[in-house]
């Protein structure tokens, strides 16, 4: 039996999420709280046809080992408040910060063992809310340990090359219609038309955009959070993931001070799931598609079983 509630969080504006709890006797017990990556995916990982359900599945594993669980909607999203294109990368520290203190003041978790939970952008972003809201223990999935302004232009780069080298009639009209040079420049405009900005929402090309976020994220280093952290570290990324360099998963474990473990997992990619194919950054989406009734990587939970039973112990 599941212990789960609907509970909202007040930090800025209300934040709502699901918090389970073990119905396991006792009084107190560790938490995890799950930040999760880019977009307007609701709290478990969903967007319209697009239903992944990665971080209510992370939450019922790790509410199975007798955890406490958080996962929420981001500030502006499903059911949370606020306006989701006017909020920066600080907005959302603070808005995960203020969830860390929900945890610390419940009377149902124990605050001394309090881990953060961060994938992709939430792995980004964990080590500067820890440092806002300090906890016991990160555990970073898909993370990197780069300045977003040369992250994102990797992921950028990578696109033309594959524009390039596309080969068949694909390739004939990319080189037509020169679509490697006009996305480049394209790219480069919208860019730098954003960070010439002080406005938090911008029309791009008829789209408003979340120009703060944009702007915050390029000026963003996660290595200046990690260089901070103390507590015990847990980082995993696939060696299939083409969105983060996955050897970024030993670089984050060397830079923390606090005692670190790192994996990186064969053939698991950005959205945790096995996939043995072509990886392109171009057909990302075609292949995330393809996944979704395939369930979370399994050796990823084994190791996250592990560390969080160790955790549960010696901390």
């Amino acid at each position: 039996m599941t212990n789960s509630s609907e509970v909202t969080i007040q930090g800025a504006y209300p934040i709502s999420g699901t918090l389970k709890i073990p119905s396991k006797e006792g009084n107190q017990f560790p938490a995890v709280l799950i930040i999760q990556g880019t977009g307007k995916a609701d709290r478990d990982g969903n967007i319209k046809n697009f239903k992944m359900n990665i971080y209510s599945d992370l939450a019922d594993f790790i509410h199975s080992k007798g955890f406490v669980t958080l996962h929420y909607d981001k500030r502006g999203t499903h059911k949370s408040g606020g306006d989701y294109l006017e909020a920066g990368v600080y907005d959302l520290i603070d808005d995960a910060a203020a969830c860390v203190d929900f945890l610390k003041n419940h009377p149902q978790v124990d605050k001394e063992k309090i881990v953060i939970l961060g994938h992709s952008e939430g792995a980004l972003i964990a080590p500067a809310v820890n440092k806002k809201s300090p906890v016991s223990g990160l555990i970073l999935l898909a993370g990197a340990a780069e300045p977003s302004k040369d992250l994102l232009p990797r992921q950028s780069e990578m696109a033309y090359k594959e524009m390039n080298q596309s080969k068949g009639f694909k390739g004939l009209l990319f080189r037509l219609l020169r679509a490697e040079q006009k996305a480049r420049k394209q790219n480069e405009k919208i860019i730098n038309k954003i960070l010439m900005s002080d406005k938090a929402v911008m029309r791009v090309q008829g789209v408003r955009t979340n120009a703060k976020w944009l702007r915050e994220t390029f000026s963003y280093n996660v290595c200046d959070y990690l260089k901070e952290v103390t507590c015990p570290v847990l980082v995993i990324t696939g060696d299939k993931d083409i969105q983060v360099p996955p050897e970024h998963a030993e670089v984050i474990a060397d830079m923390v001070k606090g005692d670190s473990k790192w994996y990186i997992i064969p053939d698991m990619n950005h959205i945790l799931r096995k996939y043995e194919g072509m990886h392109t950054i171009l057909g990302a989406m075609k292949e995330y598609k393809s996944l979704l009734n395939q369930p979370i990587d399994q050796e990823l939970f084994n190791r996250l079983e592990d560390w969080l039973s160790r955790y549960q112990h010696d901390v």
